[in-house]
């Protein structure tokens, strides 16, 4: 079982919106990890027939499904706005597809098949309920339940945790892998978020304005990202960028303290929780800026700093301490943790020597 998409391009009024999308997916959750308008959504709903692609194909099982109706493709699509009817019950929210199914299918049919979506989903007592008496948790698995329903061959969940809180986020994402690792299906799930194909994915593909940048397993795009695009989208909180050519102490430049690394001039990135308030040893490299804000998160902290030539950075450590806004600082760069990507095409130069 497999989807190949090959060469999918879409341009309009000369926007590219998708450009030569290409891979494979298996049973199993394929991610597609992006910021806003990377192409993620567009390209789900190309995949949903929903939208017709100018150029390439879509084949499911080795056959072109190109010229397949969007209700005779075996595919369900579950959107970030968790789209439930409001005047049924859950169990008629889960049971609706399965009612227009051809060829027919039994009311025993429909209700055995209604009551084990809703066992898997947790919701077996929620049936009798209409949508407008659920928490927004509880309306996204009827969403996804009925989804699950129809038995597709293709399930697409498009960014389906965006809207829920942090807590019920974690809580239902746990509940989706331990539904989808028990499923022979294609799962392709969109995301901003890398923690969600670091957890869930068997397949990860990073996009960025249209394009694919990457594809592969996610930690190893999280180590070993292709360029600055990828790397900042394993990324959260945000990668660090500055310029090699900043001072790192004293007259020395980032650069010039990993010349070892590269020799020339480069975009060095490294991660928040790599950088500290105190040296753990003799390879770490300070750097000094000033404080511009110091965001507690209760059990961490972000600490903003300005660096020379209006440069930024950001560390994260554990606890909460106090910092006088303007007062200046030193920190340390964790060496082993430190990208270097080329300052043009943003390619990758060097990666960490171990993921961290």
């Amino acid at each position: 079982m497999s989807l190949a998409a090959q060469n999918l391009t879409l341009i309009n009024n000369g926007e590219v919106f998708l450009e030569d999308i290409s891979f494979t997916a298996k049973p199993g959750i394929t991610v597609l990890v992006g910021p806003t308008l990377s192409g993620k959504t567009t390209l789900m709903r190309v995949l949903a027939g929903l939208i017709k692609p100018d150029a390439g194909s879509i084949t499911v099982n080795g056959i072109d499904v190109g010229k397949t109706s969007v209700k005779d493709r075996s595919v369900s699509f579950v959107y970030q706005q968790f789209i439930n009817y409001p005047s049924l019950s859950v169990y008629d929210n889960i049971a609706s597809p399965l009612r227009v199914h051809q060829p027919r299918i039994s009311k025993e049919e429909i209700a055995d098949r209604v009551t084990e979506v809703a066992k898997m989903l947790r919701i077996s007592e929620l049936l009798d309920r209409k949508p407008s008496a659920l928490s927004g948790g509880q309306q996204q698995r009827v969403a996804i339940a009925r989804s699950l329903a129809r038995k597709s061959d293709v399930v697409l969940l498009d960014e389906p945790l965006a809207n829920l809180d942090f807590k019920l986020r974690e809580q239902l994402r746990d509940e989706l892998q331990r539904i989808f690792s028990d499923a022979s299906m294609m799962v392709i799930y969109s995301t901003a978020e890398p923690l969600e194909a670091l957890d869930m994915a068997s397949h990860t593909i990073v996009m960025n304005e249209g394009r694919v940048q990457q594809d592969g397993l996610a930690l190893e795009m999280y180590s070993t990202p292709k360029n600055i695009p990828v790397a900042q989208a394993m990324s959260d909180p945000p990668l660090n960028l500055i310029s090699s050519s900043t001072t790192s102490s004293g007259s020395e430049s980032l650069g010039s303290a990993l010349k070892d690394r590269f020799n020339g001039p480069f975009t060095v990135g490294i991660r928040p929780h790599n950088i500290a308030l105190q040296s753990k040893g003799a390879n770490d490299i300070p750097i000094s800026g000033k404080v511009r804000i110091a965001e507690n998160t209760g059990g961490s902290t972000y600490l903003h700093l300005d660096l020379v030539d209006s440069q930024k950075l950001v560390l994260e450590f554990d606890g909460s301490q106090r910092f006088d806004f303007g007062s200046a600082i030193t920190v340390y760069l964790d060496r082993s943790a430190v990208f270097g990507f080329d300052s043009d095409s943003g390619n990758t130069l060097f990666s960490p020597s171990a993921v961290r």
